[in-house]
């Protein structure tokens, strides 16, 4: 049945001081008329036709003007009655879906040219930086381990003229979360992390005022920072199990403002190294400041950037001042960019990606090169890092990048990303610059906190040329092809 049909008879049959309950049957039968009613020859035109008055023959169709009137028993008597005349029918067939066509899917195709020995690509660092951390080969040995499963604590703790709030949970669970499923999926499962959560606030002995930390420093450069992890730690130990506990992040009370930006320690930090628990020795620790507080921060990217100096990974370009080229492409530049990801470089170098995922050959090589490219957060076989090697101390580095649940930002900035490094330079600085097509100027990202930069992923049928070689990308889809030609 019409449902509008029924509601235009009923309006008109009380229009002519029907009873409700008539009006009723009156507009079930008009309705029904409209579905399956045959139209018959209109009556004379000198006929009275108006609603209520009488009529001869039962269904009987007469238009006048913007109505019809429809010839209806009423009682003992037929009478006419009106109707809408245009009133559209309920579509009796379901509409046809449109065509949809699959994601278009690349087969993955070994390279035009076999790769040389990874080993040639395992560019040897020259920096004068290098020390605690390494941005180059040999790899880094790190103070503190980065391979298999480790335990972090996470501890609230608060100030007799700061207590915390009742419930610090929500604050940091999914945090938690983040940070294990992140270092699981750039060290492709070689290091994982388990949380032991403390789930009570731990009380320090001195008001928050006495650890005011303005600015995130190297921790013998700040007086309170040691203050305050020594307190933190002697009064967590009594509290707290450390057993096999590698890191400790400290959680504050909401809304705090006597630490700024952050605090931090690390494992060559003789702060940290002299000072043990009932269980033994830590090798690092977090605090978030208001800085992190941020909407468009995130804890776990703090944590996960500050525990990577923790295993001898590098600050890519400085922490301060102008926006490092690099800084929204590598945790390690900066925690709060819009990929949130650790470059194939870093990955390689921290002996996380497989030597089978990657692609060596001097560019000097080169003519015409045919790779497919698997997307990096992929952990799966084939070419996810093409190194190709200009100098002994420069390569051009090139790989797909996808947008993933660690991202800010727009979820679609998919495409390969190529960046040069300079085995020249090394922690602090610029020793990785992406290349960026000419045409691109700086822009913002909607949600993230980041200064606005100029984006060099190449989508499909952009290329660049560094280096006397042309990189071209002929198609993005669940894999990534690119073509690369002298000149």
């Amino acid at each position: 049945m019409c449902v509008s049909c029924a509601q235009s008879s009923i309006a008109a049959a009380e229009s002519v001081g029907l009873d409700p309950l008539t009006s009723k049957v009156i507009a079930i039968s008009a309705a029904t008329v409209m579905l399956f009613g045959v139209v018959t020859p209109l009556v004379n035109p000198t006929t009275q036709v108006k609603a209520g008055a009488v009529c001869v023959k039962p269904n009987q169709k007469v238009v006048k003007g913007e109505k019809t009137f429809v010839c209806k028993k009423s009682g003992k008597k037929l009478i006419w009655k009106v109707r809408n005349k245009n009133v559209s029918q309920p579509s009796t067939t379901t509409p046809k879906e449109p065509d949809q066509k699959p994601a278009e899917q690349i087969q993955y195709q070994n390279p035009s040219i076999p790769s040389k020995n990874v080993e040639l690509c395992k560019i040897r660092e020259v920096s004068n930086s290098r020390g605690m951390t390494g941005a180059g080969f040999p790899a880094f040995n790190s103070m503190t381990p980065r391979f298999g499963t480790v335990k972090w604590a996470l501890i609230p703790i608060d100030f007799p003229d700061l207590p915390g709030e009742s419930n610090f949970k929500p604050r940091v669970t999914d945090q938690m979360a983040l940070l294990s499923d992140w270092f699981e999926n750039v060290s492709d499962g070689k290091f994982k992390v388990e949380w032991v959560l403390h789930d009570s606030w731990v009380r320090l002995p001195k008001p928050s005022t006495q650890y005011s930390i303005e600015r995130s420093v190297n921790l013998r450069d700040a007086p309170n920072g040691e203050k305050l992890w020594t307190d933190a730690i002697q009064a967590s130990d009594p509290e707290f199990n450390f057993s096999n506990i590698q890191t400790v992040n400290f959680l504050l009370p909401k809304g705090q403002t006597f630490i700024t930006e952050t605090s931090q320690g690390f494992p060559w930090d003789e702060a940290v190294s002299r000072l043990s628990t009932a269980e033994g020795r830590i090798a690092s620790f977090a605090t978030p400041g208001v800085f992190m507080d941020h909407p468009q921060a995130e804890y776990w990217s703090y944590w996960a950037h500050e525990f990577g100096h923790a295993i001898g990974l590098p600050h890519v370009g400085s922490s301060r001042g102008q926006l490092p080229p690099f800084n929204p492409f590598d945790l390690m530049g900066g925690q709060d960019g819009p990929t949130r990801d650790l470059s194939g470089w870093l990955r390689f170098i921290a002996q996380w990606l497989p030597d089978e995922n990657v692609y060596c050959l001097p560019a000097a090589d080169i003519n015409t090169l045919e790779l497919t490219l698997v997307p990096l957060i992929e952990r799966r076989s084939g070419v996810r890092l093409a190194i190709l090697p200009t100098s002994t101390t420069k390569a051009i580095m090139i790989e797909s990048r996808r947008s993933s649940k660690f991202s800010c930002g727009p979820k679609d900035k998919n495409g390969v990303l190529v960046y040069e490094y300079d085995a020249r330079l090394g922690h602090g600085e610029n020793f990785l610059i992406p290349i960026v097509p000419s045409d691109r100027t700086k822009q913002s990202v909607p949600g993230c906190r980041v200064e606005p930069f100029a984006d060099p992923l190449l989508y499909q049928g952009n290329k660049l040329t560094i280096a006397g070689l042309t990189i071209e990308v002929v198609k993005v889809a669940n894999l990534d092809q690119i073509r690369i030609t002298k000149g």
